[in-house]
């Protein structure tokens, strides 16, 4: 039914928004999730806030951003301490753990901030 009305609704013109905004299919929809309710409870339930929540962003804070701060540059010089002392071309740079490590901690203040 909601799909034959969409389909009339259509033919008059009216934009997908302007369709689903009708007191008819408005109604209709309303209908069909009280039944998927009663079959599955909480299956209409929208999950996207919990993922909102987890994926927002918090701010670093001070001391945070003095760790981080000290890391970069900690990551910085050991980096460069490794190909000039140690002669490591940029492959070996990549698969020395203690980098990796490094590079770990630092895209998780990059991913915050």
């Amino acid at each position: 039914k909601i799909i034959e009305r969409k389909g009339l609704l259509k033919e008059q013109g009216m934009s997908g928004g302007q369709q689903n905004k009708d007191e008819e299919v408005v109604a209709m929809v309303n209908r069909m999730n009280e039944l998927k309710e009663k079959q599955d409870p909480g299956s209409t339930k929208k999950e996207k806030d919990s993922k909102k929540d987890a994926k927002k962003k918090t701010p670093l804070s001070q001391e945070e951003q003095k760790e981080y701060a000290k890391l970069k540059d900690e990551y910085e010089i050991y980096k460069a301490k490794c190909r000039t002392e140690f002669g490591y071309t940029n492959k070996d740079l990549k698969a020395d753990p203690d980098i990796q490590e490094m590079e770990a901690k630092l895209s998780v203040f990059q991913k915050r901030s």
